[in-house]
């Protein structure tokens, strides 16, 4: 990405952040117009932390009828189906039943459980990073850690085969564009050819696990029930390729992002190696400061009143998590990083019935990550002060974040 900002304000519209290495000053502008705005498209666009966490919970504002676009903007097959049965853009009385029967599966104890699996990978990719030739210094850290790990730790958490995770993770990639402000036209064939590959692989593993249960999440959903309910062919499905897609790629975001910032933050870097009970602060300033996922999107279903600003009914409404997190009305100094800023949660994994389920386990990756490399590198520093960017849909993060270890010989 390179991109300029818009020379007018006003004429913001929410397709523009995918061309913005820094969304950042755009968001400040944004802000001194207000909390919540409309663009020329019509789409509604909130950017104040508190009218984001209004919208968030408030039940007049739907995720349904995003199900519907997919229904109505992609063609018969798997993209069609995943999407439009995806947890993310369900509703009431369906919403809470499917995630009633995950939330079965995806409890507090197998996060925990997982946590030794996580420690253990993670030492197992620094000491192949620490065994490279010598003359090799520069390391690629969202190459050798960050993209691993969670990919790694998804499969385990799912049950599926690890040696099939590069190529899962290459499916979930090309099906994310079809996640963004508009429905893209380059890539477009890519991603469904995707979809339909995924789909054909979730569908063999979850019989697999029909067949031959095992202690993993995939038979956990599979098994999960609630008097006679049950969830879907289509909702499992759906299930397997948001579940890896997110517990992969926002994770790898989250913290490859972050250490980058806290690196480009040398002292804060040092009180972290001097200090680890600082860890889930920092982490928890990573979420805020370079947010991984920038937006997720509402419609409300009657009129509403927000912030001064009135949302007739069914108007797309983009709540931009991004620009929330740098709210100075929630903030102090908002675009100054802090791993001791104790100011409450970042909206990072949204808020209300919709709030992520996998938000404990991503916080958990990144803070094992950051406190193995913390512990090993002490001078760990940037080997460029620029690396690029990428988006795609609504997410955002680095290509690569190249650091010298500073190892001893």
């Amino acid at each position: 990405m390179t991109g300029e900002l818009p020379d007018n304000r006003a004429a913001f519209e929410p397709s523009q952040l995918a061309e913005l290495d820094d969304p950042y000053p755009l968001f400040r502008a944004l802000h001194s117009v207000g909390p919540s705005l409309k663009t020329m498209s019509g789409i509604h666009c909130v950017v104040g932390y508190a009218a984001a966490d209004t919208v968030l919970r408030d039940s007049r504002f739907r995720s349904g009828p995003l199900a519907e676009r997919f229904r109505q903007l992609l063609p018969a097959g798997a993209a069609r189906d995943e999407l439009s049965h995806r947890i993310n853009f369900l509703d009431p009385p369906n919403h809470p039943r499917v995630r009633g029967l995950v939330s079965r599966a995806f409890t507090p104890g197998r996060v925990r459980d997982l946590h030794s699996f996580v420690a253990r990978k993670t030492e197992e990719l620094l000491d192949g990073i620490d065994k490279q030739p010598a003359g090799d210094e520069t390391i690629d850290l969202r190459a050798s850690l960050a993209h691993p790990l969670p990919s790694l730790v998804i499969s385990e958490m799912l049950g599926v085969p690890l040696d099939d995770r590069d190529q899962l993770t290459e499916w979930t990639e090309a099906v994310t564009p079809l996640l963004g402000v508009q429905m893209p036209r380059e890539g477009l064939e890519r991603a469904l050819e995707a979809s339909e590959r995924f789909a054909a692989y979730a569908a063999e593993l979850l019989e697999e696990r029909r067949r031959h249960p095992g202690n993993d999440l995939l038979t956990a959903m599979v098994q999960a029930q609630d008097g006679q309910e049950r969830l879907s062919r289509e909702e499992l499905l759906s299930l397997v390729v948001t579940l890896y897609s997110a517990g992969h790629r926002t994770t790898r975001d989250l913290f490859t992002n972050g250490l980058f910032i806290l690196l480009k933050h040398p002292e804060q870097y040092a009180a972290v190696v001097a200090d680890q009970s600082l860890v889930p602060s920092a982490v928890n300033e990573f979420l805020r400061f370079e947010t991984p996922t920038q937006y997720v999107a509402r419609v409300p279903v009657v009129d509403v009143e927000l912030a001064g600003s009135a949302i007739p009914a069914l108007t797309p409404t983009l709540v931009i998590l991004a620009a929330a997190n740098r709210d100075p009305n929630q903030f102090a100094e908002p675009d100054r990083f802090d791993i001791r800023r104790n100011e409450g949660a970042p909206l990072s994994f949204a808020a209300g019935p919709h709030f992520c389920l996998g938000a404990s386990l991503a916080r958990m990756e990144a803070e094992v990550m950051l406190a193995a490399v913390t512990h090993r590198w002490p001078r760990l520093k940037l080997a460029e002060p620029q690396p690029s960017w990428w988006s795609s849909g609504p997410f955002r993060g680095l290509t690569h974040l190249r650091v010298l270890p500073g190892k001893e010989n």
